[in-house]
């Protein structure tokens, strides 16, 4: 009946709710396309000339630059810090994209990448030189010409050699982008050196052949006349900065679109590959978001009517995952209340109220939690009051057949186990009556102190007859206002525990301190301490790290979880730091005196 009434509920509160979607999109959109209208009007990009020239000039110095670094790496990998420097230097954003769509390097990642601003970029691209129109490649794209950084050395050193020795008869001199200088002078100057300088070093050689190879390839496929050798060309005629070559013999157009062909095909191997780039300004975009023109304001107001369309339609479905998430919940919430403790919400993390399905499955695996804890508890209850149990029922049962027990040994030994009994179920109820708040205490003017060496006191003969040293570290009189007899349950559990725990020879210290409004308790022993792992569980019910450590019959595995409750009924906290085969220290601290 209830849940027909929720349900009933939820569907005269949908209406109400689609009228507050729909007031507050609309109410949104209004304010933006108001906004944004306004600044369509108000905006002023204007690019005159002038700034398209700087523009367009500042985009050829960034496509030189990347083509001497595509020049001399056979990939893009590690572009990044020249595209940072670039768009440093040029006020530009630049962004490589490799030809299957991924992102290579990116100046301004954040920014859109407009398709309009995309062009392809192929370092070894064909352009025609001003004035001669001649085919070339850039200037940057030297292929295995380059020299190593010792092979630079050694031919400026020689280079600085021949100028020397010349003098005023250098007309010029230069550096290619492969590393090698090159030197003129006048016709009729001495040689000083120079056909050793222009001497191909054995890795030009070996460059030179290859092209010579690739060249005749061509020139067979085209049906014309081989050539017998390419070589640098140096000559003061030539007079480039760059990396030039002859032919011998001279060829025609054909040999020199194959050279050319050959020099692509040869450089393509150690030059960094076609790549696509966008150059736009640091906007992202190169003019701007606004245009004020009329038919940009046209445009506007017709996106302005298909917006406020579709917000209206959208707002009108949106409730429609909101309720699906609110059905999961539900159904949940109605499985959990017919005894299914571990069901789930299944609002997934996407859904809308998913922070709600989450809050719920929290609860439900918490809840789920405590009732496999009290289900454990109870086995764990049931097995130590069986065993006891067994016991007596044993011993009857072997005096009844005669076995030798005397009555005076039997009742001896079922008052044992009676008081075994009887201590778990006075430590259970004295748990059940801590959590619930029941417990009574009676607080009054306390010298803890005094409490301390009472319990130390009433441990002496125990530890002595397990060789274990016990005192109590505490001096003077230490008040506090708390209930002594629950204050030294605490630490008359603490005792017991680590005397059980501690091996002949150890000792255990007793002490209490009081810093500000708080008083400090510490039972500290140097036993087998307690595992990492098993620290989490010390102060639960029945639990035992390793039941080979406690002997049996020592412990009903409750001092430790009575310990924590009193604790806490008495408004403060325990705290437990341990090592293996070093010891432990359990530590209670609580409230001091009012001010």
């Amino acid at each position: 009946m209830s849940v027909r009434s929720d349900e009933q509920q939820t569907r005269r509160r949908t209406p109400r709710l689609l009228l507050r979607y729909l007031a507050a999109g609309l109410l949104l959109v209004v304010a933006s396309v108001g906004s944004t209208l306004w600044l369509a009007q108000t905006a002023e990009y204007r690019f005159d000339q002038r700034s398209s020239d700087a523009a367009l000039a500042r985009n050829e110095q960034i496509l030189d630059e990347l083509s001497l670094w595509a020049g001399r790496h056979p990939t893009w990998d590690g572009v990044g810090p020249e595209l940072l420097e670039l768009a440093h230097d040029t006020g530009r954003r630049i962004a490589l994209v490799g030809g299957d769509g991924e992102l290579i390097a990116d100046s301004a990642p954040t920014l859109p990448r407009p398709e309009e601003s995309t062009m392809t970029f192929d370092p070894l691209e064909e352009y025609a030189e001003p004035g001669t129109l001649e085919l070339r490649l850039h200037r940057g794209i030297v292929g295995p010409f380059g020299l190593s950084e010792d092979q630079r050395t050694a031919l400026t050193a020689r280079a600085a050699d021949v100028r020397a020795c010349l003098g005023t008869a250098v007309i010029g001199s230069t550096v290619w982008t492969t590393g090698r200088p090159v030197v003129w002078a006048t016709d009729n100057a001495p040689d000083c050196g120079r056909t050793r300088l222009d001497t191909p070093l054995p890795s030009e050689q070996d460059a030179l052949d290859e092209l010579r190879e690739l060249t005749n390839r061509c020139l067979l496929d085209a049906s014309a006349p081989p050539i017998d050798r390419v070589d640098l060309d140096l000559s003061a005629a030539a007079a480039r900065t760059e990396l030039a070559f002859r032919t011998d013999p001279p060829g025609s157009e054909i040999t020199a679109g194959c050279l050319l062909s050959a020099q692509v095909e040869q450089a393509s191997a150690v030059t960094a590959p076609t790549v696509q780039i966008v150059l736009t300004n640091l906007r992202g975009n190169v003019r701007g978001p606004f245009d004020a023109s009329p038919g940009t304001i046209a445009r506007l107001a017709i996106v302005v009517v298909v917006l406020l369309a579709l917000l209206a339609a959208a707002a009108a479905i949106i409730l429609a995952p909101t309720l699906r998430s609110a059905r999961k919940l539900e159904d949940a919430a109605d499985r959990f209340a017919a005894g299914e403790r571990a069901g789930r919400s299944g609002v997934g993390a996407t859904d809308d109220l998913a922070h709600v399905g989450a809050a719920f499955d929290r609860m439900s695996a918490e809840i789920a939690s405590h009732e496999t804890a009290r289900r454990r508890l109870l086995g764990d209850v049931a097995h130590e009051l069986r065993s006891p149990l067994t016991n007596i029922r044993g011993w009857v049962e072997a005096a009844d057949d005669g076995l030798g027990m005397s009555d005076a040994e039997l009742r001896s030994l079922v008052l044992t186990e009676a008081g075994r009994m009887e201590t778990i179920t006075r430590d259970l109820q004295l748990l059940a009556l801590a959590e619930t708040g029941d417990l009574a205490v009676d607080l009054a003017p306390v010298d803890a102190a005094e409490v301390v060496r009472s319990v130390v006191a009433a441990h002496l003969v125990r530890a002595a007859a397990a060789d274990v040293t016990l005192a109590a570290d505490v001096e003077g009189p230490l008040p506090m206002r708390t209930d002594a007899a629950r204050l030294g349950q605490i630490l008359s559990n603490l005792v017991g525990n680590a005397l059980r725990h501690t091996a002949a020879g150890g000792s255990v210290r007793v002490g209490a301190g009081a810093t500000g409004g708080t008083v400090r308790f510490e039972v500290t022993d140097d036993g087998e301490g307690i595992a990492a792992d098993d620290l989490p569980f010390v102060f639960d019910r029945l639990w035992r790290g390793d039941p080979a450590r406690t002997r049996s019959g020592e412990s009903s595995g409750l001092g430790l979880s009575i310990v924590q409750g009193l604790s806490q009924a008495l408004g403060g906290s325990v705290e437990v730091t341990s090592e293996v085969g070093v010891g432990s220290r359990f530590t209670v601290l609580l409230p001091g005196c009012p001010d």
